[in-house]
């Protein structure tokens, strides 16, 4: 169990220490613990949960701090410890909301503070370029006011697959928002396939669609960001958020 997490745990530990070296020792250190542990007591076992709280139990009183100025690294310096932690766990981890709870020994409703607050700290400080494939006008124009409220910036609007593909091959940007049927009868998912085939790496993609139960089956390879129809603007706007913020913060704790 311990050696198919230890990936996760370095992650989490560089992130939260704020460099690789630091993180990789304090994973090692909880790992020698644990094994005396069970050296001990044979029948202990451990959860990913239960290992994510040693480790964090382990650390958390000597997280240093992040003296870079750029990157993560000066977003994450205004936040508190906790914050950084539960966003690391929830973000970058998956962890849900009940289990960074359990992992940090606070509440829930601390962990939902908290995680409000550091989203709005990094919110504050990254803005990317978005892509919009969607064949209504009203519905790209409202898509393209929340985004831009967001401080974010719309690099083009696409209605057909072939529009999109031809636009991204033109454009630079960090997150596409789509729907799911577009004007000639093509699908947004395979707009996407299409664009990510002539990219070198992909981007956070966020589905708009009148029609979410068609991807919501329970399948390999679903969306993982979707917002059904009609929507609100907050809700689109919060889930830009957590796509640009897992993206992000995944790059820079990889």
């Amino acid at each position: 169990m311990i050696s198919s997490e230890l990936p996760y745990l370095r992650s989490y530990a560089r992130g939260l220490m704020g460099e690789q070296q630091n993180g990789d020792e304090a994973v090692e250190d909880m790992i020698e613990s644990l094994i005396f542990r069970i050296s001990v007591a044979p029948d202990l076992k451990f959860q990913k949960a239960d290992l994510f709280a040693e480790l964090d139990k382990s650390i958390s009183k000597s997280v240093s701090e992040l003296s870079d100025e750029t990157g993560i690294a000066k977003i994450m310096n205004a936040m508190t410890t906790l914050q950084r932690r539960a966003l690391l766990l929830t973000v970058v981890e998956g962890f849900s909301v009940q289990e960074a709870a359990r992992i940090l020994a606070v509440t829930i409703t601390d962990i939902e503070d908290m995680l409000r607050e550091a989203e709005t700290n990094i919110a504050n400080e990254v803005s990317t370029t978005v892509l919009i494939i969607e064949d209504e006008s009203m519905i790209s124009y409202q898509l393209s006011q929340i985004v831009k409220e967001a401080g974010h910036e719309v690099v083009g609007i696409a209605t057909t697959q072939t529009e999109a593909v031809e636009l991204a091959a033109e454009q630079t940007f960090g997150l596409i928002l789509s729907d799911l049927r577009l004007a000639d009868g093509s699908v947004g998912i395979d707009a996407v396939k299409e664009i990510f085939a002539n990219m070198n790496s992909e981007v956070p993609v966020i589905y708009i669609t009148a029609y979410p139960e068609m991807l919501l089956q329970g399948q390999d390879n679903e969306p993982s960001y979707l917002i059904p129809k009609p929507f609100e603007p907050l809700h689109v706007r919060t889930v830009v958020d957590q796509a640009i913020l897992s993206a992000f913060l995944g790059q820079e704790t990889a």
